[in-house]
Parts: structure tokens; sequence; C-alpha cells
């Protein structure tokens, strides 16, 4: 579970804390997932160690491709993913990783360790 403390000013007077905010580790990996799958050249999550029909996960099930591990500098997040024939392999991992980390920033505020992204396989369509 990935817990988030943020300090709340109240009518602009520093109060503390309000209490915690806990945001569960599925929902780092939805961000995470459908976000790189808004990426072009980005066809599915890959699930690894999953049997061959549920190795290429749609969004139903997406998140599976996402690993999220909170570590003392910050979160780690690793995705498997599917990419379609003719990408540029190395553009479109950096491309996930980008779009992910800002979209964890910007809806979490949380700090980041690590994007890792995984190329498990290549679809042609």
């Amino acid at each position: 579970m990935v817990e988030a403390t943020p300090a709340v000013e109240l009518d602009g007077d520093d109060r503390g804390t309000l209490g915690v905010t806990r945001v569960a580790n599925d929902v780092v990996a939805w961000i995470a997932a459908l976000t790189a799958l808004q990426v072009d050249g980005v066809h599915a999550m890959y699930r690894p160690g999953g049997q061959s029909i549920e190795r290429i996960l749609r969004r139903r099930v997406a998140h599976r491709g996402v690993r999220v591990e909170l570590r003392d500098d910050g979160l780690r997040i690793d995705l498997w993913i599917v990419m379609e024939a003719g990408a540029n392999v190395a553009a479109v991992g950096a491309h996930v990783q980008r779009a992910v980390g800002d979209a964890i920033r910007r809806m979490l505020g949380l700090p980041l360790e690590a994007v890792n992204v995984f190329v498990s396989e290549v679809v042609f369509t």
C-alpha cells in the first residue's frame, strides 16, 4: 500500500495534516497501465508468468502487467508491454517512462525512484 500524507492548509492557515491518504497499489498500477496504453506503439500490457491465453492484456485487467513497489527513495514501477511491430523500441520505452512518470507525479504527487519498461512481446497487426 502506498501512503501519502500531504500537509493541508485550511483557509490559508497551516493547521497541520487532517489525516492520511492511502492509495492502493492497484490504483497506482491502473494509472501506470492506462497511461502506457495511450502511448503510440504500445499494443497491450503483458502479464509475466501468465498462461498463454491471458498473457496479453487489454484494458480490463491491464494493471496486472505492472508491478508497484514503495521504496525509501520513492515509487519503483515496472511495466511489461507488448509493442506493435515497426515501432522504435527505445523511443516508445522512453515515451512510456515520461508519460507514466508525469501521470504519477500529477495525480498522486509521489516521488519516483524508477519507471522500468520491459518489452515482452511484439505483435504484427
